[in-house]
C-alpha cells in the first residue's frame, strides 16, 4: 500500500500539473520575504482604518443595527484593540492574497514550463505584465463584488433575523462590540475571499493545471469543498455557512461557462 501510494504521489508530480505546482511552490519561497513584507505594511496601515471601520458599523446611520433597542456593549478594556487586530489582519490577507495571484500569474506566464504547456495547446496569452494587470483588475473587481454583497445583503439579512429570532423568544438584544463587529468583519471578508472562485478556476483551466473534464469530474467534491470552506470562513452558525457557501458554488459553475465561452 505504501509503494502504490509513493508510485502515485511520483506519478502525480512528474505530470504536467505536478511540475507546474512545484514551480508555484519555488516561486512562494522566493517571494516569501516580499509577501511577509507588503503583509506587515498594510497590517500596519489598516489598524487605524479599522477604528473608523469599527465606529461606522456601530452608528445607527449605517442600518446594521436592526433596532435603537439593540445594544453594542464592551466587556473587556482591550476588546477594541483586539477587534482593531483581528480586522487587520483580514485586511492585510486580503490584500497580500490579490498581489499573491497577480505576481503568481506574472512570473508563471514567463516560466518556460508554462510556455512549453502553452505552445503545446496551441493556446495564446497576452504580455505577462498585461496579464497581470488583467487579473489584478479582475480580482479587485470580484473583491469589491463580494464585499457589496455581504453590506448590502447578507449582513442586513442575517443580523434582522438573528434579531427577529431573539425577540421572537422574549429576549432582550444585547451584541458584544467583538461579536458585532466581528460577525460582520467576518462576513464581509468571508465574501471578498469567496469571490474570487471565477479568477482562481479560470487561471487553473488557462494554464492547464487542471482540466476541465477533471473539475466536473469532482464537482461534488469541489461543491462540498466549498461548504467546508464556508464553514471555516464564516460565523458558526448554519444561515451563515449556507450564505457564503452558496455563491462560492455559484460562481464556480459560472467560472465553466465563461471558460467555455472564452475557449
Amino acid at each position: 500500500m505504501a509503494e502504490n501510494l509513493e508510485s502515485n504521489i511520483e506519478e502525480l508530480l512528474s505530470s504536467p500539473g505536478g511540475r507546474i505546482l512545484h514551480e508555484v511552490s519555488v516561486i512562494m519561497r522566493k517571494r516569501a520575504r516580499i509577501f511577509a513584507v507588503v503583509f506587515a505594511l498594510i497590517f500596519v496601515l489598516g489598524y487605524p482604518l479599522a477604528g473608523e471601520f469599527i465606529a461606522w458599523l456601530v452608528s445607527e446611520d449605517t442600518g446594521f443595527r436592526p433596532s435603537s433597542d439593540t445594544d453594542v456593549i464592551v466587556l473587556h478594556p482591550v476588546e477594541l484593540i483586539l477587534l482593531k487586530v483581528r480586522i487587520s489582519v483580514y485586511l492585510a490577507i486580503m490584500f497580500t492574497g490579490s498581489i499573491f495571484s497577480v505576481e503568481m500569474v506574472r512570473l508563471l506566464a514567463k516560466n518556460d514550463l508554462i510556455k512549453e504547456r502553452i505552445d503545446e495547446a496551441e493556446l495564446k496569452l497576452p504580455n505577462p505584465n498585461l496579464l497581470a494587470l488583467m487579473t489584478a483588475m479582475f480580482s479587485l473587481f470580484l473583491m469589491i463584488l463580494g464585499v457589496f454583497y455581504a453590506i448590502e445583503y447578507l449582513v442586513p439579512f442575517l443580523l434582522d433575523y438573528l434579531a427577529k429570532d431573539a425577540a421572537a423568544a422574549d429576549l432582550s438584544t444585547q451584541w458584544t462590540l467583538t461579536n458585532f463587529s466581528g460577525f460582520i468583519s467576518s462576513l464581509v471578508f468571508a465574501s471578498a475571499l469567496g469571490f474570487q472562485v471565477p479568477l482562481i478556476v479560470l487561471l487553473l483551466l488557462k494554464f492547464e493545471v487542471v482540466q476541465k473534464s477533471e473539475l466536473t469530474q469532482y464537482r461534488r467534491h469541489i461543491w462540498f469543498s466549498s461548504v467546508v470552506l464556508g464553514a471555516f470562513l464564516s460565523p458558526p452558525d448554519p444561515l451563515s455557512l449556507l450564505l457564503v457557501a452558496a455563491p462560492m458554488i455559484v460562481l464556480f459553475e459560472i467560472s465553466l461557462l465563461l471558460h467555455r465561452v472564452i475557449k
